[in-house]
């Protein structure tokens, strides 16, 4: 038993003894404190030796790096190491400026009250790099200085694994993206300016998360912030102005991951003037604080008569739901999804969630094919501040989700040009107001109680025609003006759910619906294509329903010159143009073009012997344009 006992006290001390020289182990580096002159190339420290404008460093350190170099710093070592940039201006023509080939952690601090430089050729001519500032393994950012990277190859700073800003004032100007990660990209701190001619401003294959600090980020072509997997906003300050989606999660890069080798960099200097400053392009200040249809008309069909109280028939054999739509047994519409369009199921929902929890975060997407948030997954907001400026074409808008979305906190503001888009519901209620004349840029909006109280403020940077409003601070029956540089625009009474003021569909669901304003809402629709007004006269009249407005199918489609079919026993509606077949189906939000399905805001019904259908899809799949005229209450038609 004695045995035993010394045998396991002598295993124990050992382990101990292990453990213990292990972790001085992994610290050791820090004892090896050096200096890189790159003036005098003289170097204090071990491990560090230079040839042919290289700097090669092998051992672990904390090494303060001083002086200009027309060449590389290069790290290759199973240790750390810290290098502390200290009035530090490296030029690399043939590749990386700083290249951590090889380290347990590749550190850098940008000392106080310092300015250091980091930049490339537009060519390399090694193979597994490709930014100024690389590593091939975790990347460490953080200082109290400033640190300015021009990236003439493709990216500004990148790492293969893990990168984490922490604080430092930082300028990246990129071919491609700023700053990309191939895990996670953590923003804890700092000030962060980054520009994209091609690529995009931050990209993360797995996550992104921002925590605090202040970010600026302008692109021409590309995502402003785009993760593969989740991207989280907790804290801190962003603001984009993208040239494709602002925030972007679940979609690969659509820039090639090989720059071509007619990369120049003059490509590269085009860019707006981004003064050291970390102040945003002139015209951008950090912010201060849809889908649907439109009329138709319908007549009754000849000879169709709909099935008894209206109901679909069973399924069977020969007739089965579109995917993902599952009919109830009692033959009742399927209640529609929550916000997004559900398309995703849940794990890949999860995988490529956007979900903001605090910060402000401001969104300008300049291209109208694009969204100013699209989430390749959920979509949750539940804190924070967040104001989307961009046109809204019905296929692409502010919001965009594949899997829910909701706003459950915090306060979002939307200023669009009113077109159709998605909304979606939240647990906190939210006003949806289209007003009678548009407003310009640079107008100062504000969202004020009849106390004068202020819910928000900001200064549009484009012209728009819609606000949108989410915030706690809205109360049921209280009254809210919208102002545009001291001028009231419109008066909404808050109601549980969403206010709705104005003629213009908004696409999307709430809890509730309300909002009230003197207005012509009581008028009928009136239709017309391209000029001729259209008789419903003998049918059913057209009905929103969710924020789409149904019409009558068979005079609408006829008038569009189309051939149409009705199937009473599968309750399909086919239409055929130009070599163009769209098939719907009565209580289905899945429809067909030319064999691919579509996803409908609000699923046909029939309404009063007549079936009814959005007359804004048709009208658009078949080539047209559709026009909402508020005061005359009248939808135009129109062939392009």
């Amino acid at each position: 038993m004695k045995k035993l006992l010394c045998v396991l006290l002598t295993a124990a001390m050992l382990t101990t003894t292990y453990s213990c020289g292990f972790a001085e182990s992994s610290e050791e580096w820090k004892s090896n404190v050096g200096a890189i002159d790159l003036d005098g190339m003289t170097f204090e420290g071990e491990g560090v030796s230079a040839a042919d404008n290289v700097v090669l460093i092998t051992k672990g350190g904390d090494f303060t790096v001083t002086g200009t170099l027309e060449g590389m710093i290069k790290v290759n070592t199973d240790e750390k190491v810290k290098l502390r940039l200290s009035g530090t201006s490296i030029t690399n023509a043939n590749g990386p400026a700083i290249f951590f080939e090889q380290v347990e952690k590749g550190l850098i601090t940008i000392t106080e009250n310092t300015e250091n430089y980091l930049s490339d050729g537009s060519e390399y001519t090694l193979e597994d790099a490709d930014a100024v500032l690389f590593s091939n393994d975790d990347l460490e950012i953080k200082g109290d200085g400033m640190l300015v990277i021009e990236a003439n190859y493709k990216h500004g700073i990148a790492s293969d694994d893990d990168l984490t800003i922490e604080n430092g004032v930082i300028s990246v100007t990129a071919y491609e993206h700023g700053i990309k990660g191939n895990n996670i990209v953590s923003i804890i701190g700092g000030d962060i300016d980054v520009y994209s001619k091609t690529g995009k401003g931050l990209k993360a294959e797995e996550a992104f998360v921002m925590d605090g600090g202040d970010l600026s980020v302008v692109t021409e072509e590309n995502e402003g912030i785009e993760s593969k997997g989740t991207l989280d906003i907790n804290g801190g300050n962003i603001s984009i102005i993208a040239g494709e989606d602002g925030i972007n999660t679940g979609n690969a890069s659509t820039t090639s991951d090989t720059a071509a080798d007619t990369n120049t960099a003059s490509q590269n200097n085009e860019r707006p003037q981004m003064p050291y400053g970390m102040t945003p392009p002139e015209g951008m200040e950090m912010p201060q604080g849809g889908r649907g249809g439109r009329g138709g008309r319908g007549r009754k069909l000849e000879g169709m008569t709909p099935p008894e109280g209206m109901q679909r028939p069973e399924m069977n054999g020969e007739m089965t739901p579109p995917e993902g739509v599952e009919m109830p047994e009692n033959g009742e519409r399927p209640e529609r999804p929550q916000g997004g369009f559900g398309r995703v199921d849940e794990e890949t929902a999860a995988a490529h969630a956007v979900t903001i929890t605090g910060g402000t975060v401001y969104i300008n997407y300049i291209n109208p094919e694009s969204d100013g948030i699209d989430a390749n997954g959920n979509l949750t907001i539940s804190g924070g501040t967040v104001i989307i400026e961009g046109e809204s074409n019905g296929m692409e808008g502010p919001l965009d989700s594949d899997g829910t979305m909701s706003i459950t906190g915090g306060e979002v503001l939307i200023l669009t040009n009113g077109g159709s888009m998605m909304l979606p519901n939240g647990d906190i209620n939210s006003m949806r107001v289209y007003l009678d004349a548009e407003q310009t840029a640079e107008t100062e909006l504000a969202i004020c109680d009849t106390d004068g109280a202020e819910l928000i403020s900001h200064t549009a940077k484009a012209a728009y025609k819609a606000v949108i409003f989410y915030s706690e601070d809205i109360k049921e029956n209280n009254e809210y003006g919208i102002y545009a540089d001291g001028e009231l625009l419109e008066m909404v009474t808050g109601a549980d759910g969403a206010a709705t003021v104005g003629e213009q569909s908004f696409g999307g669901t709430m809890r509730g619906q309300g909002g009230r304003r003197p207005s012509q809402s009581g008028r009928e629709i009136e239709v017309e294509v391209d000029g001729t007004k259209v008789d419903y006269s003998a049918a059913a009249k057209p009905v929103i329903k969710n924020d789409t407005t149904l019409v009558g199918f068979r005079a609408i489609l006829e008038m569009l010159g189309a051939k149409v079919s009705w199937d009473g026993e599968t309750q399909t509606v086919t239409a055929s143009k130009d070599g163009i077949d769209i098939t719907l189906t009565i209580n289905s939000n899945k429809a067909t073009v030319n064999g691919e399905e579509k996803t409908l805001l609000t699923a046909p019904e029939i309404i009063d012997g007549s079936t009814m259908i959005p007359v804004r899809f048709i009208s658009e799949q078949m080539g047209m344009n559709v026009e909402w005229n508020q005061q005359a209450r009248r939808v135009s038609v129109k062939s392009k």
